[in-house]
């Protein structure tokens, strides 16, 4: 599971990890390596094209080109492991832009690292980063305030994607991996704001903060810009032996092309498809959160009330034929206002966090 190796200038630059400028043994964890998956949030562990992969291999020559290049980013991806380190270092190489113009390279490319103690609360690292062709994240002046082992939590890029991964804690110290794990999860259907547009750290995107809050997983299949609701993507996800699906992608339907009619019956489709695979595993619809610039923009207030007009009657249509367990999260539910996201569109933190309270109190409502 682990492997010796020397480490100069890297490990020297981290005094915290009690390592002077001279040559030291330290361990290194490659998840990649280990024959159990220690990936969670994913919906497949096997027949990936890369370790750290949203779709199988065979998603390839099923899904629209755009959309499988997205599911190699590894939004809502995380790795958990038990260790008594004082730091650790993550090195990792990455095939994507370090950041974008609505987003910065901490949420792009970053990690973000979550303990758990023994009174089960929540606490959190600030990393150090260089970017460049090996990004590298140090965490320092890690202790628990009880002196406990904590169980780590570690949040991969959401808009990037890994290509391979090495964790570094001094050889002294333990690092135990806890495999994946086997509840099943909440499987999110989406477009760039489920992927994790726009927040500053992967662990603040809104699936990330529910996992937090439910304590359960959940698997992100965000897709920017291609949350469509489309057949060949409906059928992958239908694998995934789901607890709950989401489906929240009319913020990608707003386009003339996708006409009332259209989204109406793919909604309908898509939760037949689901019932008939998945029969008795409830399905939430999302209302488009909407645009916060819409006090000045009546053409963004027209789209966002369009589409959420068609959602409103698939799903009085799905309610009429009888159809059981759909359930529908609105627009005022969600709660987003004018400072709640960075471009009008996408969720800042305060927006993430909107999103992750509002779905939480849904599917608490639901399970």
């Amino acid at each position: 599971m682990y492997r010796k190796v020397t480490l100069l200038m890297l490990l020297a630059a981290t005094t915290h990890l009690c390592i002077a400028q001279n040559i030291r043994q330290s361990k290194i964890w490659n998840p990649a390596n280990d024959q159990a998956s220690a990936v969670n949030g994913q919906g497949w562990h096997t027949g990936l094209k890369n370790y750290y992969d949203r779709f199988p291999a065979k998603a390839a020559t099923s899904v629209r080109t755009d959309v499988w290049k997205l599911s190699r980013n590894s939004a809502g991806l995380y790795l958990r492991f038990k260790s008594d380190a004082p730091g650790m270092i993550v090195r990792y190489g990455t095939s994507g832009s370090i950041q974008m113009p609505n987003m910065a390279a901490t949420g792009v490319s970053g990690l973000d690292l979550y303990a758990k103690g023994a009174d089960g609360h929540w606490v959190w690292a600030a990393g150090k980063y260089t970017y460049g062709d090996t990004i590298v994240c140090r965490f320092t002046n890690l202790k628990t305030a009880d002196h406990s082992v904590p169980e780590y939590t570690l949040y991969l890029p959401l808009y990037n994607s890994v290509n391979w991964m090495e964790i570094i804690v001094p050889e002294q110290s333990t690092l135990t991996p806890i495999p994946a794990s086997v509840q099943k999860p909440i499987v999110v259907y989406g477009t760039s704001i489920a992927q994790g547009a726009s927040a500053s750290r992967p662990g603040l995107a809104w699936t990330s903060i529910l996992g937090r809050k439910l304590d359960r997983p959940v698997v992100n299949l965000g897709f920017s810009g291609n949350g469509q609701l489309e057949k060949e993507v409906c059928e992958l996800l239908s694998e995934i032996d789901a607890s709950l699906y989401v489906l929240d992608c009319l913020p990608n339907l707003t386009r003339p092309e996708y006409t009332n009619e259209e989204i109406i019956n793919r909604v309908e489709a898509t939760v037949a498809h689901l019932q008939l695979k998945r029969p008795g595993v409830p399905i939430l619809l999302t209302e488009h959160d909407g645009h916060m610039d819409d006090g000045l923009n009546p053409n963004a207030r027209k789209a966002y009330e369009r589409v959420n007009f068609a959602l409103n009657t698939a799903f009085a249509k799905l309610k009429e034929k009888g159809v059981k367990q759909v359930y529908l999260l609105s627009k005022a539910a969600i709660n987003q206002d004018i400072e709640s996201t960075v471009d009008g569109t996408h969720p800042n933190d305060i927006g993430m966090m909107h999103y992750a309270e509002a779905y939480e109190k849904a599917i608490r409502k639901i399970k």
